[in-house]
């Protein structure tokens, strides 16, 4: 099982390390809300409106850093979100005044998350079409390691000094850029129209990428479902926390509840990303979508721990079967001069979830109860299912053939 991972390009393998680095130096956006509202003194409702401003920079980062990593290159995209990103958290770090803090961490989102859909357009240009899963496994399971180790980590250097959280995370960002820089070569984004010829660089018109990809409605229909999952799949981070404590639970049993998601990816994610390579990738999609319905649904049947624990295990097990192979699909029914600007509408859809999920969970939570919150999640997951359905055999088509 583990050669086929062994087996990645050694490019891929870089680039997951790299990942890891990167997220376990994370604690700028872990405790920004706990900086922002204890540390700045701005209050809860500003901090929540931080998390807010991260989506809405997020949304204008992931959209647009696809279409130019089509144009300029995944390299020089990728370089840029790191550097600029580590720059702009060393900015925050002496920012004390609440707007430019606001708009500061809006700016932070934006160029950071340039680097998510050239990174996995690179992923994808890099890996075997028959092992593009397996990549984005790897990279997804870096991606949670290195959040796993942030936040104790964080908590230890926070009880220093707040500050010292945003330097290390721009350090940790220019680490990776380094990385990238010496270890990272991509080849053309597309080859010349002479296929006898040599690769050469393309030129790309912004406006051909954009009619493409808002003209392909089957994409546009799964990216839609996955909105919709991503909106239901937000409230694990948001409102299940405030859910649990309110349940009454301690700190330990909390931690313990929390730490289900992180353990089990950790564990199951490759052996079942393996496993299920061989299967139709719409299908396992669709699968995860019916877990992750069922799992935010259960979680209303009742409040013990048991319930909770295994509602989560439910949803997770979703998240398993769906993260690495809809990054796959998609790599698959994205025109490689277009792979970029399709992974940065997709990665939207997780930007978008952030900025308007999180809020609305919790409006539903505190004016309708906990019951109408997860009520409303299970349905609205189910008709992403519906949906995943409904494209099942055009979607299937199009990633067999490709």
């Amino acid at each position: 099982m583990f050669g086929d991972y062994l087996q990645l390009p050694i490019a891929v393998r870089i680039l997951c390390v790299g990942s890891f680095i990167n997220r376990a130096g994370s604690f700028a956006v872990i405790f920004l809300s706990i900086y922002a509202s204890e540390q700045l003194g701005f209050g809860i409702p500003f901090a929540t409106l931080c998390i807010g401003m991260l989506g809405i920079g997020s949304m204008g980062g992931s959209l647009l850093g696809g279409f130019i990593s089509d144009r300029i290159g995944r390299k020089p995209v990728m370089l840029l979100a790191l550097l600029g990103g580590g720059l702009m958290l060393l900015l925050l770090s002496s920012i004390e005044h609440k707007l430019p803090f606001a708009l500061g961490v809006c700016l932070f989102a934006f160029v950071s998350d340039l680097y998510r859909p050239a990174a996995s357009a690179l992923i994808a240009d890099l890996s075997p079409v028959d092992r593009r899963t397996h990549a984005f496994a790897l990279m997804y399971i870096s991606i949670n390691l290195g959040f796993a180790i942030a936040p104790p980590l964080g908590g230890i250097l926070a009880g220093y000094s707040f500050k010292l959280l945003f330097w290390l995370d721009a350090i940790t960002m220019g680490a990776y850029a380094i990385i990238i820089w010496l270890w990272i070569d991509e080849r053309p984004v597309v080859t010349a129209s002479d296929p006898d010829g040599p690769p050469v660089e393309p030129q790309i018109r912004l406006s051909d990428s954009i009619r493409h990809v808002f003209s392909d409605a089957p994409f546009l229909m799964f990216c839609l479902s996955t909105l919709l999952i991503e909106l239901v799949f937000v409230q694990g981070f948001s409102t299940l926390p405030l859910y649990i404590r309110q349940v009454g639970f301690s700190n330990l049993e909390f931690g313990l509840l929390m730490s289900i998601n992180g353990v089990l990816i950790f564990v199951l994610q490759l052996p079942i990303t393996h496993w299920l390579n061989r299967y139709n990738a719409m299908s396992i999609v669709t699968l995860g979508g019916v877990l992750i319905s069922a799992g935010f649904g259960f979680t209303g049947v009742g409040g013990s721990f048991l319930l909770i624990g295994i509602s989560i295990g439910i949803w997770t097990l979703g998240e398993i079967l769906q993260a690495p192979t809809k990054q796959s699909i998609i790599a698959k029914l994205a025109p490689e001069h277009c792979r970029g600007a399709y992974m940065g509408l997709f990665t939207m859809c997780y930007a978008i979830a952030l900025a308007v999920g999180a809020p609305l969970g919790g409006e539903l939570l505190q004016r309708l109860g906990p019951k109408t919150l997860w009520m409303t999640s299970g349905a609205l997951s189910f008709l992403a299912v519906l949906i995943y359905a409904l494209i099942h055999p055009i979607i299937t088509r199009r990633v067999v053939a490709a």
